[in-house]
């Protein structure tokens, strides 16, 4: 798969993940279903990516990312990491996946959007999301080489 980033900002987040996440675990009321579920959806991430289906790990990250989002607009005082770009670029990989390109979007706490896609679609997203209003620059990448097992010093085990 190929990994492209959307960046909708250059600005310091005003409110630090950690600091975040204390605040949603302290004041808002979804905040125990928000960890319980995330158990179910790890699981089932797990379970699309050992059957190499695409559209159910496509739903369940998108999924599981925009539940984060609602919680963090559930706390007090509100969190809300994503601006007008971030928005448009979302648009962007719907409208994509809607025309039959494999892509799915994920957002961690902050602006910026990440696209997960099949390869070879990485060129066709990241013209996508370079022409979305607001974002300001494009990266692309892989995913990386893949889970392996390390020993305490860090020497794989292949």
């Amino acid at each position: 798969m190929e990994v492209v980033i959307a960046v909708t900002s250059k600005e310091t987040k005003s409110t630090p993940s950690t600091t975040g996440m204390e605040w949603s675990r302290n004041t808002s009321p979804f905040y125990p279903a928000w960890v319980h579920s995330t158990l179910g959806d790890f699981h089932e991430a797990q379970r699309a990516v050992a059957a190499r289906d695409f559209d159910a790990l496509a739903q369940i990250s998108e999924h599981s990312c925009l539940k984060m989002h609602a919680l963090m607009l559930s706390t007090k005082p509100v969190l809300v990491y994503w601006n007008e770009a971030t928005l448009t670029a979302i648009r962007t990989i719907k409208e994509l996946r809607d025309a039959g390109t494999p892509v799915f979007f994920t957002i961690d706490a902050g602006p910026q959007l990440k696209a997960i896609c099949h390869p070879g679609f990485g060129a066709e997203v990241e013209a996508a999301l370079a022409h979305s209003s607001g974002v300001l620059s494009v990266w692309r990448s892989g995913i990386g080489d893949g889970a392996r097992l390390l020993n305490a010093d860090g020497i794989n085990h292949d």
